[in-house]
């Protein structure tokens, strides 16, 4: 194993810190406690930083020669959850949990500063970027809005995501797409009301609502090429008021999910012919909203990432062939911009699925992921 020995030795204070942001949690963009407690461990550690996006920030450290700029990103946004944990760093916060393990995650790269305050002997340059608002909040997006890659040269940006069901300590490596793009789509189906008893005299908008649902079931089964991956899910469906009464109006939201763009592109494309054909047989007037929330992440450097990964947990506990996930992630922004690589680490066969009021990032994986980024600064600088 390639564990740095430091690392390991920090590891008591690193759950400590991680327990502390575990107990309180925050929400999209209102990291205003954690990203407190940062600066205080940079500023202790003599690490420069800056503000930047909404309360995310980046540090930065400068080596001993050399223009190769290297970043690593981690996320510190909690869920709007109830945590049903009853160990005693549960959340005190009543409805808002670390439910995705991102304590842990901004716990690791704290580690990281910790390492290279002491060890600056690479290089180039060394960017840690603590963002705010990963859940749906685009916090990524005014990171980058804000100029992150005018301000910074960042020729190379690594991250990870603590994964339950892969073993604790293993890594996966993806080599091209690791997460899903995620689109929204909002259907509103207006026709003419009107009582129940009289539908002659009406124009229902639930016929061509039902013909809609049905419709882009099958795009995935009919359209989308069998090697691929797509999902379209029906997510909400709203209209009328009345036992008696039809509804002018009928309103229905999805969610698109794939790892091609190409694919993306064929399932967009699909929905909107599905809707105007239901629209144009039951002769109501369909509009459709359809917003790309989150890209394809797709790695492009995974050949350095295995090469730490290897050094850092042996080959044997290197998985390279874990199918990609369909959920999203908005590292995937960042990769728009410049080259790099996102790992999943295990977080135990175990663990408690993302997203579940009982889940908890699992402490011992702290070492192995800042060993992980040190092993990559290793490798390019």
């Amino acid at each position: 194993m390639g564990f740095n020995s430091e690392v390991i030795s920090l590891l008591d204070e690193m759950k400590a810190i991680r327990h502390q942001i575990h107990q309180n949690p925050e929400v999209g963009l209102d990291t205003f406690s954690t990203v407190k407690l940062i600066k205080s461990k940079l500023d202790e550690y003599g690490i420069s930083y800056e503000d930047i996006g909404v309360n995310s920030l980046v540090a930065e450290i400068k080596g001993c020669e050399g223009d190769t700029s290297v970043a690593f990103r981690v996320d510190m946004d909690a869920l709007e959850m109830s945590e049903e944990n009853d160990f005693s760093y549960k959340s005190q916060v009543e409805g808002k949990m670390h439910a995705c393990g991102h304590d842990g995650h901004c716990t690791s790269l704290i580690a990281l500063a910790a390492y290279l305050s002491k060890h600056s002997d690479f290089n180039g340059t060394v960017l840690l970027l603590f963002q705010s608002g990963e859940e749906g909040y685009e916090g990524a997006l005014r990171v980058i809005e804000d100029g992150f890659f005018d301000k910074y040269k960042v020729d190379y940006l690594f991250g990870y995501h603590a994964w339950p069901g892969l073993e604790a300590g293993k890594i996966a490596v993806h080599h091209g797409a690791c997460m899903a793009s995620e689109d929204r789509f909002e259907v509103h189906v207006t026709g003419k009301s009107g009582h129940a008893s009289m539908p002659h005299v009406c124009n229902e908008p639930f016929a061509a609502v039902a013909d809609i649902i049905k419709g882009l079931q099958t795009i995935v089964a009919r359209k989308v090429p069998s090697h691929e991956r797509g999902v379209v899910s029906i997510t909400q469906v709203h209209g009328g008021s009345l036992r008696n009464g039809i509804p002018d109006n009928v309103m229905l939201q999805g969610n698109v999910r794939t790892c091609n763009e190409d694919v993306q592109d064929l399932i967009e494309d699909s929905i909107g012919q599905v809707v105007k054909g239901a629209a144009m047989i039951y002769g109501v007037e369909a509009e459709l909203d359809y917003v790309r929330k989150h890209p394809v992440l797709v790695n492009t450097t995974s050949e350095i990432a295995l090469k730490a990964a290897q050094k850092t947990v042996g080959a044997e506990n290197v998985v390279t062939d874990m199918e990609s996930s369909m959920a999203a992630e908005d590292y995937a922004f960042f990769m728009k911009y410049t080259k790099g690589c996102y790992v999943w680490i295990g977080n135990g066969s175990d663990s408690a699925p993302l997203h579940n009021s009982k889940f908890d990032f699992d402490d011992d994986i702290l070492p192995v992921a800042a060993s992980f980024f040190i092993a990559v600064i290793d490798e390019l600088l």
